[in-house]
């Protein structure tokens, strides 16, 4: 018995308390005994850390140069955050992350990983955050995330996935999702209406730099609850009638940086309940009256940097009456304000016309009542005593 209390003795002396404190803070790491957290960024660091508080619950090791995630991820199964972002990881071998039961936010963005797989993620079942944005990846599998039945975001933007390679049933088992970024990839048509089907809770996809050149009628009809849509910078010509067909709850639009030659206000029309629009960098000469005549609830409308818009009409806002906030800027051509442009806009706040190539406004071009910021700067404005007149009720507006 003496024998034996005398080892227990000297073990106790040896094994030190991993749960009751942080026991070897690398250099250039910050370590939190009290919050569990652990920053490592830019630590230069080639491997994991292997001798800290096993109990920690946030690991941040983000803009250093490891290359693997080795077995020692295993000692840190209390972590609910992972940030190995901006590191050089070229793959994630299979099951990973089988002890990491509790983690809820898992950062992989901007490395060098090149394929995934169910394999991949299998002990994650309380993800809700995963963000794989900026690798290489090509390709997406059937069944790819069914391990990850609690995730609510997915970040796969920045990648190499063409039409080709995401599979019909890639998104299987995460039906919760409600925010998806595939933008910045290599998709040349809209998935489909089936691809789409098990994550129909959907509430924001941002899908835009992708060469999508053509949207179909009903390309997101079966998500009906999205209320955010990001199509910028999709070399789109136009959008028909029908394109927005059951989304009618979409409250935020990005059109911006396509091809648009008209306005595509009857594509429009149909989103009744949308908030915020932003329609610059197209292709436009002019802005017609009732341009956006099916948006009574339009609050924030922003259009910048068209080369070729030359002039808004009078009544191009005459139907949106509940607009807050107007950014028409950076437009080189946009030489005309005809007047009483935005007259009508009782609720508006905040308007800009910076940067245009405007010569000359009018006092009568909006209502003043509610203005709280004007911004006219940048443009080639005629300075004369009307001018002198006018700038100073604008200056009264923005105090």
């Amino acid at each position: 018995m003496t024998l034996i209390i005398s080892w227990i003795f000297i073990l106790g002396l040896i094994v030190p308390d991993l749960s009751s404190s942080l026991l070897h803070c690398p250099h250039r790491c910050h370590c939190d005994d009290e919050k569990l957290d652990v920053n490592c960024e830019e630590g230069h660091l080639d491997v994991l850390p292997i001798a800290l508080n096993p109990s920690i619950q946030r690991l941040v090791i983000k803009n250093n140069k490891i290359r693997i995630i080795d077995s020692s991820i295993q000692f840190y199964s209390e972590l609910t955050l992972l940030d190995l972002s901006f590191n050089y990881l070229f793959n994630i071998p299979d099951r990973t992350f089988g002890h990491q039961r509790k983690l809820q936010q898992l950062h992989l963005n901007h490395n060098k990983i090149s394929t995934i797989s169910n394999r991949t993620f299998v002990g994650l079942g309380e993800l809700l955050v995963l963000n794989l944005r900026g690798n290489l990846i090509d390709q997406i599998d059937a069944l790819t995330f069914t391990p990850l039945a609690k995730l609510e975001e997915l970040n796969l933007g920045q990648n190499r996935i063409a039409s080709v390679g995401l599979s019909v049933s890639a998104f299987v088992g995460i039906g919760d999702l409600k925010i998806l970024l595939v933008d910045d990839n290599l998709l040349s048509v809209i998935p489909s209406a089936e691809t789409f089907k098990p994550i129909d809770k959907l509430a924001e996809l941002y899908i835009g730099t992708n060469s999508l050149v053509t949207v179909e009628d009903g390309a997101f009809k079966v998500l009906s609850e999205l209320t955010l849509l990001d199509l910028r910078s999709s070399l789109l010509p136009n959008v028909s009638e029908g394109t927005f067909s059951g989304i009618e709850n979409l409250k935020s639009l990005n059109l911006a940086d396509n091809r648009f030659v008209p306005v595509p206000s009857a594509a429009l029309a149909v989103l009744r309940r949308l908030e915020e629009l932003e329609i610059g960098q197209n292709h436009f000469e002019s802005v017609p009256a009732h341009a956006f005549r099916g948006l009574p609830n339009l609050k924030r409308f922003e259009l910048k940097g068209s080369l070729y818009l030359r002039r808004i009409e009078r009544a191009a806002f005459q139907t949106n009456t509940n607009l807050e906030s107007i950014v028409i800027e950076s437009n080189k051509a946009l030489t005309v304000l005809e007047e009483a442009t935005f007259a009508g806009l009782l609720y508006l706040k905040h308007l800009s016309l910076r940067n245009n190539g405007l010569e000359r406004l009018d006092e009568g071009m909006l209502s003043w009542n509610s203005l709280r910021t004007v911004d006219i700067s940048d443009n080639p404005i005629n300075c004369d005593c009307y001018y002198s007149k006018l700038l100073q009720r604008l200056q009264s507006a923005s105090r």
